[in-house]
């Protein structure tokens, strides 16, 4: 029997981490009624810049993506990016414990280990803590692969990413998904970047045909309790 999920946690370094990795579920999510709330450790792309100019504020495409997608409940915090490493674990993981507390999700998407990213895999193994079992309402955890991240990490002789769960998507939650991309404006490449538009619904398309449908996205599921 499957569990019915109600209250969703994602947890993520970046602005578009959450709508590149599991963007299509959780527009399908949202519109099956299930209340969703994201927390985003960082709020530009600081570490783009030495000298602290041109830098990009993330904030307001973090709150139009999250529109877009249905989220209802967005927490920016301002940790510097590409920088998670200089902070305290302890500190990172009573943020998601805060968030654990506050919202009671009874799920988290985080991003994988698998990913280059040191950021990434700082935030999986902080939300992870926050999410162990009999210290919060967490029953399920899954991580979701985020390209030009997972990606990069397996063609650069990281542990692979190693999927084991699947939602079907429609083609639109899928196109709802590309829109909230495009409100983050210069992260969208172009093609043959994995951040392309092609890229991401090529994506789409591979991880459906592992399982029969037009289109999926791919989580690692690391927990259920049904």
């Amino acid at each position: 029997m499957l569990r019915m999920m109600r209250r969703l946690l994602i947890a993520v370094a970046h602005g578009d981490d959450e709508t590149l990795g599991a963007g299509g579920t959780i527009a399908k999510l949202a519109d099956d009624g299930v209340r969703i709330s994201l927390c985003v450790l960082t709020n530009d792309d600081g570490s783009r810049s030495e000298s602290g100019l041109n830098v990009t504020p993330r904030a307001s495409s973090i709150e139009r993506a999250a529109k877009i997608l249905g989220i209802e409940r967005v927490t920016i915090h301002t940790y510097g990016d590409n920088r998670l490493d200089t902070v305290g674990h302890l500190e990172l993981n009573r943020v998601f414990e805060r968030e654990v507390r506050e919202f009671e999700p009874d799920t988290l998407f985080t991003t994988s280990m698998s990913d280059l990213s040191l950021d990434h895999q700082i935030v999986s193994r902080a939300a992870r803590v926050a999410g162990r079992p009999g210290r919060g309402s967490v029953r399920e955890i899954r991580c979701f692969e985020v390209r030009s991240a997972t990606d990069c990490g397996e063609a650069s002789g990281l542990p692979a990413f190693r999927p084991n769960c699947w939602q079907p998507l429609d083609s639109s939650h899928i196109e709802r998904k590309l829109e909230a991309l495009r409100a983050y404006g210069d992260e969208v490449e172009a093609w043959p970047n994995p951040r392309s538009e092609r890229g991401v619904r090529a994506l789409a398309e591979y991880r459906g045909s592992q399982v029969t449908t037009d289109y999926a996205e791919a989580f690692e599921l690391l927990r259920a309790v049904l």
